[in-house]
């Protein structure tokens, strides 16, 4: 059952910009996919027992350790994000595309010098570059009609008895400069009304939302990794992920009050810029018991952000019947603040089949409820919010690749849980993925796509007894990677 403090809790994680540093942001920089090469994106991901590809340095370090010789790797890559909004039976589909980089990076093999075949230590490697784990770029397009409440009815709520002089300069003072918001003449405390009041009260509305955000999040790796003896293999990777998140809404509402009405229409504008770097630690372990078999364990400490910069400011139109209209905006606001992501646990397993190709699965827990606004005493409040609405989740990827000469073709299936601990939405994403390689004993090309999709309700507002219906949105995102790399020494 769908409790209205979860409701809550989801309008503020998906929609309300003007309340910055919430626990939006830590789902937001938390829940992160790794795209990486056409390979890996092949697979689904399923890689951490396999190795030997760059983007292991962001998933098992350990699989630095397999690389034989140096190496040079870059891949383009094509996002296509689709989202379809049904919002009270009225349904819309919005989509945006976006070139990016998935990988570049080198990867540097030492042969060790051995003294009487004693020394256990076969190679040792150095790697340096940058994966992309997270792509922002999404339109959503949200209209329906509405004849119950108006976002204008939450604005009470907010205002209360406040002197207009206190009302937050992000939204109810806005509405009351552009007459939305009015205090009734005479009473004895400020008391307000509506627009909608003013001539025969609300009727219904056409509600209108437009979202589009942009950015990504791409992690710089430094690696190092060790083979010994061809039966363990180990990697150490430290992360420094760089991100940029810019988010742009409008939400409008249309006046169907007929006849006599005095308010047209209204426009309430959010604009969300962020910007920051962090630090985190990942290694890792990949075991090989026999030729056919092998296995991997991988530890993905917390990223912490110490330096996210926000800046967010909004602005307020209302158009009137009689040809009035009135504009208002806020001031910039800018705050800086700190986000502990939580840790995760990789385990993989592989089976080889001689050169002809492999299974692989990788299974990672991650506990969302170990994410944390900081400083905590000054984040107290969002901090318990994740403590109690968010939960553990299970991933479990699936990949396989088969070899016809030089000639490789791969497939795979992901499942991402939901990272919500109650049952207040879903969450869930699910990816299939197919790809293509070619390799030679001094380059390779590969060709990866991934189709990623999953279902989300999405809340315009909500206040104390007042909220809206649920917009189902379904998300769709496809993948286009092109790899090449070049061995050498």
């Amino acid at each position: 059952m769908k409790k209205i403090g979860l409701i809550t809790l989801l309008v503020y994680l998906f929609a309300n910009l003007a309340y910055a540093q919430n626990e939006e942001d830590a789902l937001r920089y938390s829940n992160v996919h790794l795209l990486g090469t056409a390979r890996y994106m092949g697979l689904s991901g399923a890689y951490g027992a396999i190795g030997a590809d760059f983007s292991t340095l962001s998933s098992n370090p350990a699989g630095i350790g397999l690389y034989r010789r140096s190496e040079f790797s870059i891949t383009p890559l094509l996002h296509i994000a689709k989202t379809t909004s049904t919002y009270n039976n009225e349904r819309h589909d919005d989509n945006k595309s976006n070139f990016g980089l998935g990988n570049l990076g080198f990867i540097l093999t030492f042969e060790t010098k051995k003294k009487l075949d004693q020394n256990p230590i076969r190679n040792f490697q150095f790697g340096v570059g940058i994966n992309r784990i997270k792509d922002f770029s999404n339109r959503i397009n949200i209209k329906g009609i509405n004849k119950v409440n108006s976002l204008l009815d939450t604005y009470l709520i907010y205002a209360g008895n406040m002197n207009p002089e206190n009302l937050d300069v992000f939204d109810t003072r806005l509405a009351f400069d552009t007459y939305l918001l009015d205090t009734i003449i005479g009473a004895s405390v400020p008391t307000y009304v509506n627009a909608y009041s003013y001539i025969g009260g609300f009727n219904g509305a056409i509600q209108r939302k437009t979202i589009e955000t942009s950015g990504s999040i791409y992690e710089w790796a430094l690696s190092g990794g060790m083979n010994f003896n061809d039966v363990l293999y180990f990697g150490l990777t430290l992360g420094f992920p760089r991100l940029k998140y810019y988010q742009e809404s409008v939400y409008s509402e249309f006046n169907l009050t007929e006849p006599n009405k005095d308010l047209d229409q209204f426009n309430y504008a959010e604009e969300l810029k962020t910007t920051g770097t962090g630090f985190n630690v990942k290694t890792g372990v990949i075991v090989r018991p026999a030729d056919w078999l092998r296995v991997g364990l991988a530890y993905h400490s917390p990223t912490w952000y110490n330096d996210l910069h926000d800046n967010w400011k909004t602005s307020m139109k209302a158009m009137y019947t009689n040809g009035d209209i009135f504009t208002s905006k806020s001031p910039t606001g800018e705050f800086f603040y700190d986000i502990e992501t939580p840790w995760k646990i990789i385990a993989s397993a592989a089976i080889i089949v001689s050169n002809k190709g492999f299974i692989s699965a990788d299974y990672e827990f991650t506990d969302y409820r170990n994410s944390s606004v900081k400083p905590n005493f000054t984040y107290s409040d969002i901090n318990e919010i994740i403590k109690n609405n968010f939960g553990p989740t299970n991933t479990l990827r699936l990949g396989t690749e088969w070899n016809a000469g030089p000639y490789q073709i791969r497939g795979g299936y992901a499942n991402y849980g939901s990272p919500f601990h109650l049952d207040v939405n879903d969450g869930m994403i699910q990816s299939v993925s197919a790809g293509l390689g070619y390799r030679t004993k001094t380059y390779y090309i590969d060709l990866g796509v991934a189709y990623s999709f999953g279902n989300m309700d999405y809340y315009l507002y909500n206040a104390d007894y007042i909220r809206t219906n649920p917009v189902d949105n379904r998300y769709e995102t496809i993948n286009f990677g092109f790899t090449y790399g070049y061995r050498f020494n």
